[in-house]
């Protein structure tokens, strides 16, 4: 009986054995652990996580700060033409969008009569003509004459290409008046 065990006895403690083997990994592969050392020397020493590192627009992205074709004073001005004189004063503030992608300018607006807290937000962004039809997508675009080279509504979104950069206003949510005269005062700005 001591014959027949013995062998067994071996055979499971091979198997265990392979398994620590395999579950540890057995030693690094050095150009796989210079590979991570040389990705973490990219990272600036003052980034304290991933959203302190800084990003770049991507290659073809226009080099133009969304914020500075339409002022917030400008936006004000701009929002209180087109919309009803029932309310008063409107305050605008804006803030470039960080990230990945094109450049983007979150705008927030409120007018004196609203409750504290409450207000509204949209954005504008410039791109690349060539991402038009991606950013666009499929569907019906109505032209808009007069502003640009070329400019269209769709689905609510107001593009406008002037040369190489395309302005896209996202999410005003107000008369049909207000976006476009947005949309006309952004790319005067080109």
């Amino acid at each position: 009986m001591r014959r027949a065990t013995r062998p067994r006895l071996a055979a499971v403690w091979c198997a265990i054995a392979l398994l620590i083997l395999v579950g540890c990994g057995g030693d690094p592969d050095p150009a796989a652990g210079d590979a991570a050392d040389d990705a973490e020397a990219e990272v600036p020493a003052d980034a304290t996580d991933a959203l302190d590192v800084p990003t770049e627009a991507p290659a073809g992205a226009p080099d133009i700060d969304p914020c500075s074709l339409v002022s917030d004073e400008e936006m004000a001005g701009i929002l209180s033409e087109q919309l009803p004189d029932d309310e008063v004063a409107v305050t605008v503030t804006s803030e470039i969008a960080s990230g990945s992608g094109s450049p983007s300018c979150t705008y927030t607006w409120t007018r004196s009569t609203w409750s504290a807290g409450s207000g509204k937000e949209f954005t504008i962004a410039v791109l690349p003509p060539d991402d038009l039809q991606f950013t666009a997508g499929l569907g019906e675009r109505i032209p808009l004459d007069g502003v640009g080279d070329e400019a269209f509504e769709m689905n609510e979104n107001y593009f406008a290409r002037v040369g190489d950069v395309v302005v896209h206003l996202v999410n005003l949510q107000e008369t049909p008046a207000a976006s476009v005269a947005v949309l006309t005062a952004a790319a005067e700005s080109l």
